[in-house]
């Protein structure tokens, strides 16, 4: 276990992270974008600067000042815009998970008391249709707010000037579920996103070098924290991926040097090289023998692997060396094969109430069975341990939230009494390493093996509905291949099944009973919450 960190610098808001980013990395690019003729352009840390004081003037002009701001829509170069300018110039950011229903995202914006929403166009009838009466504004229309905010500052508006940033206070709600009754907002600071990204950068070098694809959703805390906000404080720059579709052919346009990852993902591009290693003769064969190689060059395997799997390397841009990985442990196996090709894996942990990280790998410290060690500030211990010294997680320190919105009672809840969080996780602590090992779950939250995150009570809320259900249970559960999917317990009404015509004298009753219930939930379930998805086959 190593206490080395790199120095770097603090900074306590995202306006002064930004703000000393256009001054040192002026010229650097920032992000690199694809027009629509499939030409790649470069937008510099100046020019994103000028385009977040233009844009912020702009919606000041419009009485959003200090108002609550939502962004949904898909990873772009407007919805880093739209988030930096809320946060450096303007108010609160609420952002929304682009793949919820259209009832959801209303009550996510009701609830937050949003006065204002900006979308992406494929949002617009979410938005435009449902009710909404705060301001709206398409992403296409940025280009013109950009206009008339520069020529407000043009005219000496001093606006964006003299906004006022509390990094302590709350600037940022982030609903970590929609459906009616169970929604609860997680309230952030700029103070906690900032901590959490100069904790991460302590102990992982990211240089103005580097250069990340975006992949992972940005309303999420992982991808905004780590693949937006700590990639600019960095001075490095940022590409968005089109679609998993074309992720392959994008590693090779845009030539990444860092990912960031769900386990689903990292184990769908291990099975895509394994195929294709498999379907060449002697490739099984050529890649062991790599592996044997690189196990035993201990300290040299980084400048080794390279040239051993250069194939896997050019499949990746050739600049690949940092994979990040979040939401879940990575299979083993995997971890290892990426290790001994050549990339540093990193697996971290943590919750949208931890902005995310807090515990995690490091540049110095990796093992693949665990998440790694605390990150520095960060505190935590194990709660009411067992004989083997597990129990639940706790978790004190700068990135850790304020609270929940407007819910006092799940706020006071969430937290013991000497102020730890109370994560819900169940760990103990490898003997060998003093790395943490999540063994298991308290709370009632689900996370299946591609991250999302399930909460019983809505499933439950929503069958209940069905007059055929009595009562319900839903629960995780493993499936053959160890991944954890969502599996519902239903007592059922047997009158009200006689009266949907299945009778319990019928040859075939539980098959007609089991078709009753499948259907009940696609259709009329799976309108409401997208997030039953993941066992609707």
């Amino acid at each position: 276990m190593t206490e080395f960190v790199y120095d770097v610098k603090n900074v306590c808001s995202l306006r002064e992270m930004i703000e000393g980013c256009a001054d040192e990395y002026a010229g650097n690019t920032a992000f690199v974008l694809k027009d629509k003729n499939g030409e790649l352009t470069n937008v510099t840390y100046s020019e994103f600067f000028a385009d977040i004081k233009a844009f912020a003037t702009y919606l000041c002009s419009k009485g959003l000042e200090n108002k609550k701001i939502a962004v949904i829509g898909r990873n772009s170069y407007e919805w880093a815009l739209t988030y930096f300018a809320i946060m450096c110039g303007v108010g609160i950011a609420v952002p929304i998970d682009k793949e919820l229903k259209a009832p959801e995202v209303n009550n996510i914006l009701t609830l937050s008391g949003a006065d204002a929403c900006i979308y992406a166009p494929e949002m617009a009838e979410k938005i435009e249709n449902y009710g909404f009466g705060g301001f709206k504004m398409c992403k296409t229309d940025i280009a013109t707010a950009l206009e008339e905010g520069n020529a407000l500052l043009q005219k000496g508006d001093t606006s964006y000037q003299n906004h006022k940033v509390d990094p302590y206070a709350m600037s940022a709600i982030i609903y970590t579920s929609g459906t009616t009754g169970v929604a609860k907002g997680v309230m952030l600071s700029q103070y906690n996103i900032c901590s959490d990204i100069v904790a991460t950068r302590k102990v992982v070098n990211i240089l103005p070098s580097d250069r990340t694809l975006s992949v992972l959703p940005l309303h999420h805390t992982y991808e905004c924290t780590l693949g937006l906000c700590a990639i600019l404080y960095s001075g490095a720059s940022i590409c968005y991926a089109s679609s998993l579709l074309k992720l392959l052919q994008e590693f090779k346009e845009y030539k990444p040097t860092v990912f960031m990852a769900v386990p689903q993902l990292l184990k769908a591009i291990h099975s895509g090289i394994m195929k294709k290693i498999a379907a060449v003769k002697g490739g099984k064969a050529l890649i062991n023998v790599g592996k044997t190689i690189t196990t035993l060059s201990g300290k040299f395997a980084p400048s080794v692997a390279p040239k051993l799997f250069k194939s896997i390397h050019e499949a990746f841009g050739g600049r690949l060396r940092i994979i990040l990985v979040g939401a879940a442990l990575v299979d083993e196996r995997i971890f290892k094969d990426f290790e001994k090709f050549g990339f540093a894996i990193y697996t971290g942990y943590g919750l949208t109430e931890t902005a995310p990280l807090c515990v995690m790998h490091n540049d110095f410290d990796r093992k693949a069975d665990t998440i790694g060690l605390p990150l520095k500030g960060d505190k935590c211990k194990i709660v009411n341990p067992n004989a083997e010294g597990i129990g639940e997680l706790a978790v004190k320190g700068p990135n850790v939230m304020l609270g929940y919105y407007n819910d006092e009672k799940a706020t006071k809840e969430a937290f013991d009494e000497e102020g730890y969080f109370l994560t819900g996780d169940l760990v103990c602590i490898d003997p060998q390493s003093g790395h943490y090992k999540i063994v298991g779950r308290i709370k009632n939250m689900i996370v299946t093996s591609n991250g999302k995150k399930i909460f019983p009570e809505e499933i439950e809320f929503l069958l209940e509905k069905c007059p055929a259900v009595k009562e319900c249970m839903a629960y995780g559960d493993m499936d053959e291949y160890g991944e954890t999917k969502v599996a519902i317990k239903i007592f059922p009404n047997f009158d009200e099944l006689e009266k949907a015509g299945i009778s319990k004298e019928s040859s075939d009753f539980e098959a007609q009973m089991t078709d009753y219930f499948f259907n009940y939930i696609k259709e009329k379930v799976n309108k409401i919450s997208p997030a039953i998805r993941p066992f609707i086959k």
